[in-house]
């Protein structure tokens, strides 16, 4: 599966993996940041943006592999990478899977299992029958702290824009691949070095998981942001960038 990227900045490879309904604008800032020290390459996940959106269901192993064959087509051997939520399974599972390409691993916002998988399947059904309308408030609730939201409503709205422009059969296909994800008895086999970054107000993936992520992964920390629910990168982004930065200088390669 050929991925919509964007490539900036020299140094060790960096990829950047977005939440579930976002895209690769979701890293502009961070992005921007890190191009001075390092390679950087942003994508689309399958389903989201510039990316093909097939129909039916996807597995998070399928959206590891296009990240894979993304490096392999920009002849990057080995790089660090950053993932949030969704784009955090997928940091998950090239570890677990491709443990080799990875020098390092950030995981923010995410957790090695995500509730229940009928609450995914029944997400995947209403989304294939209605599109993506009926999701937006709610989501942009769990997303943002309502003080995020108060005061800063062109960063939530540009956020939601990229959501409803979701194509309908990509965020379902992606639902499938998290009602079947579920890592929780493999994290210690995880050996690449791992920084876990958490909202401490994230009602979707709380400290309690990000707690548990590092715990499990032998070579983990944890960080939690204050005052910053799931879009942990845009609530608190000094905070998140120099967690990040800090995590890939000391392991860059």
């Amino acid at each position: 599966m050929p991925l919509h990227h964007r490539a900036e900045g020299s140094g060790p490879a960096v990829l950047l993996g977005a939440s579930l309904g976002t895209t690769l604008s979701l890293w502009d800032r961070l992005a921007a940041e890190l191009a001075r020290d390092f390679r950087v390459v942003r994508f689309d996940t399958r389903g989201h943006g510039g990316s093909p959106a097939p129909e039916g269901a996807y597995t998070v192993e399928g959206l590891a592999a296009d990240v894979l064959a993304l490096a392999d087509r920009l002849e990057v051997e080995r790089f660090g990478y950053v993932g949030i939520s969704l784009g955090g399974a997928i940091g998950q599972m090239l570890a677990l899977e491709h443990p080799a390409r990875l020098t390092s691993l950030v995981l923010c916002s995410t957790a090695p299992v995500f509730g229940e998988p009928a609450t995914w399947r029944d997400r995947a059904a209403q989304v294939r029958a209605g599109g993506l309308d009926a999701l937006v408030e709610p989501t942009a609730q769990r997303w943002f702290t309502e003080r995020f939201r108060a005061q800063h409503p062109d960063t939530v709205d540009a956020v939601m824009s990229m959501f409803r422009a979701t194509p309908p059969d990509g965020y379902a296909g992606c639902c499938d691949a998290l009602a079947t994800y579920d890592v929780t008895g493999r994290l210690d086999k995880i050996s690449t070095p791992t920084r876990v970054v958490a909202g401490a107000d994230d009602p979707g993936t709380p400290p309690s998981a990000g707690e548990q992520l590092a715990a499990s992964i032998p070579y983990a920390d944890l960080v939690v942001l204050p005052d910053a629910a799931h879009i942990t990168n845009l609530a608190q982004p000094q905070a998140f960038h120099a967690a990040v930065r800090a995590h890939l200088a000391a392991t860059a390669r």
